[in-house]
């Protein structure tokens, strides 16, 4: 899979989760075994903002996905992503989710060595093409 490609999938999921955290802020959380509460629903609302974000960078960066800055995009966001299948893990296994906080560890999971893989994947072509144009010259 290209670079480009995992950046619009990331952009794909982080909006859609984004939409439904802002639009569906107690239904969303209720699904996942949290009672929405005002402060819960407001800090859900943020937590969609966020994701709004990454989704709006993976999407604006999607044709640089094999750059320098790509692999920087891609390589903070896997880092993100491991912290986030912690967090989730132990929201599921200790914390307020219920059976299907498992989602939440899948995507962080799969998109974390998702971006790492494209971070190194890049990383490596990169530095091969960095020394094929030191041959050249």
């Amino acid at each position: 899979m290209r670079s480009k490609h995992f950046f619009i999938i990331n952009s794909a999921i982080a909006i859609g989760y984004a939409l439904a955290f802002l639009v569906a802020t107690g239904p969303v959380l209720a699904v996942y075994g949290i009672a929405p509460n005002p402060e819960g629903t407001f800090m859900a609302r943020w937590f969609g903002i966020g994701l709004f974000a990454i989704g709006l960078t993976t999407w604006f960066t999607r044709d640089s996905a094999d750059s320098s800055a790509g692999r920087a995009v891609a390589r903070a966001l896997a880092l993100s992503y491991g912290v986030g299948v912690v967090l989730a893990l132990w929201g599921t296994l200790f914390g307020p989710f219920n059976q299907l906080g498992w989602i939440a560890v899948a995507f962080n999971l799969l998109l974390g060595v998702g971006f790492a893989y494209v971070s190194f994947k890049t990383s490596a072509f990169a530095e091969r093409g960095d020394v094929q144009k030191q041959r050249a010259v």
